[in-house]
């Protein structure tokens, strides 16, 4: 067996220079053993090595976000670009499901490779700086686990106490096929512990910005920061319901504790060249010409009417949502007519596939924010609302007036409101079917490739609505990797 990827030996250096971005490290940059660690030139390129394994266009730069529209109702994957996996009819030995399994465990083996080598030359680095550097690591392993987790098991509210298998759970350099790399799946409940661990301790260590590099504004957005992992465990603690923790950590990045986040004053304002970096952008997977070079992985080729367009807009985006009015601001960005179909143009850059991976913006913390506020307030919360207003507000017309609580009956409806307002503002980020699954929500009214006809309602817990483990990697595990139900 491969013992999920742990037989990789290599981990990327960028030579002598500690300013390499996330998207520069080439295979020429690869290097065998402790060399990588030699000077703290090459620690920190190590450590940057750890987000190339999160941009892998099979993962974090375009796929794992697709796939997860891909089986909500809002789009439909009119050039079968990913296969069954929107009908909800994978088989065991799916493509897909295997890359993102791969991907995912090549990033939690770079950050653990290069914790382990932070570690043993600490000496070669200032505490504050080692410190900083396993941070950036732990980020990114939490991030890996986080959608390795939530593609491969049922969501945390599937059991009671969230026991049902989730994923191995990897904290240890591996350099060889050392059998002791072969771990049976952890629980749902113990995968989410260890993200919300590793992920409070890079809260604590990382820092609120990266001043003094070559390019402060682009190693803001796309390393691991403050307000990236506070950000991040808002939504790991809403998908687990501790709605508690989600608001705290939510209200900490509202309120400027770790920088200052703002809505930009066009719906737009955050996507296509020259946008990715503003005020914003909390964390994004950065994306150039030479990352995509297949035109099937890129968002743009996949979304956009002058790419593939592969990736349709369902005209239930529209007409069943009844919180996307009519005359909304977003309505040209997320569904244009072209050719009898309508597409998205939050990916506009078709001719270099540049586009960066929107992970995080501000705009779902504040969502985050106002329904962990809702669900936990005893009636309709005026400060949920004035979170969902700042969202709202951006994208209404002049006329339509803003919420109060006088609009909402109770806070179950006010809770609505914020899901409705959740599937349009972050509509093809990679959000609706989790979105669907962590509230126990089945997927209805759902096209087939055609865009006509209806697929069967997808119900929550339904064994397909998660990917196969890769049957190769249970085979060579000796069965101590168990398959999920229903492959």
């Amino acid at each position: 067996m491969r013992y999920i990827l742990f037989s990789l030996l290599i981990i990327a250096l960028a030579g002598s220079s500690c300013q390499k971005k996330v998207l520069d490290i080439n295979p020429q940059d690869l290097l065998y053993s402790d060399l990588a660690f030699s000077t703290p030139e090459k620690i920190e390129a190590s450590t940057i090595a750890s987000y190339d394994g999160l941009q892998n266009y099979q993962f974090l730069a375009g796929r794992a976000l697709l796939y997860i529209d891909a089986m909500g109702e809002d789009v439909f994957d009119r050039g079968q670009t990913t296969g069954d996996i929107g009908r909800f009819s994978q088989l065991s030995n799916n493509t897909f499901a295997a890359s993102i399994w791969t991907a995912g465990y090549d990033a939690i083996a770079r950050a653990n490779r290069a914790i382990a080598g932070i570690t043993a030359n600490s000496s070669k680095l200032t505490p504050a700086k080692a410190n900083a550097l396993i941070a950036e690591c732990k980020f990114v392993r939490a991030v890996a686990d986080f959608y390795l987790v939530n593609y491969f098991a049922q969501p945390y509210a599937f059991t009671a106490d969230a026991s049902h298998p989730g994923i191995p759970l990897i904290t240890v350099s591996y350099t060889s096929n050392d059998p002791d790399a072969n771990k049976p799946r952890a629980s749902v409940g113990d995968v989410y512990t260890a993200i919300i661990k590793d992920l409070t301790e890079a809260l604590a260590d990382l820092p609120l910005s990266y001043p003094g590099t070559t390019d402060t504004a682009y190693n803001n957005k796309t390393r691991g920061t403050k307000a990236a992992a506070a950000s991040f465990l808002s939504r790991v603690y809403l998908y687990k319901g501790d709605y508690a923790n989600a608001k705290k950590q939510a209200l900490d990045v509202i309120n400027n504790t770790y920088g200052a986040f703002a809505l930009n004053s066009t719906v737009n304002g955050a996507f296509g060249p020259g946008h990715y970096t503003t005020a914003e952008t909390i964390w994004s997977i950065p994306n150039n010409k030479l990352d995509n070079p297949s035109t099937n992985y890129s968002l743009p080729q996949n979304y956009n009417a002058s790419g593939r367009a592969d990736v349709a807009v369902s005209g239930n985006f529209l007409d069943s949502n009844r919180y996307f009015l009519i005359d909304d601001k977003r309505r040209s960005m997320l569904a244009t007519g072209t050719g009898g179909y309508l597409y998205t143009t939050k990916y506009p850059d078709v001719t270099t596939r540049s586009d960066w991976a929107p992970v995080i913006r501000y705009p779902e913390v504040l969502l985050n924010y106002a329904e962990a506020q809702a669900r936990t307030a005893t009636g309709v919360d005026a400060d949920a609302v004035a979170k969902l207003n700042i969202v709202r507000d951006r994208a209404k017309a002049i006329t339509t007036l803003s919420y109060t609580t006088a609009n909402f009956l109770n806070k179950d409806s006010l809770v609505a409101a914020i899901l409705g307002e959740r599937r349009i503002e972050l509509a093809f980020e990679g959000h609706r079917f989790w979105d669907l699954m962590r509230t126990k929500t089945a997927v209805t009214s759902k096209f087939d490739s055609d865009g006509k006809t209806k697929l069967p309602t997808q119900p929550f817990g339904a064994q397909k609505n998660i990917f196969p483990i890769p049957q190769l990697e249970v085979d060579k595990s000796k069965k101590v990797l168990a398959q999920n139900d229903g492959y």
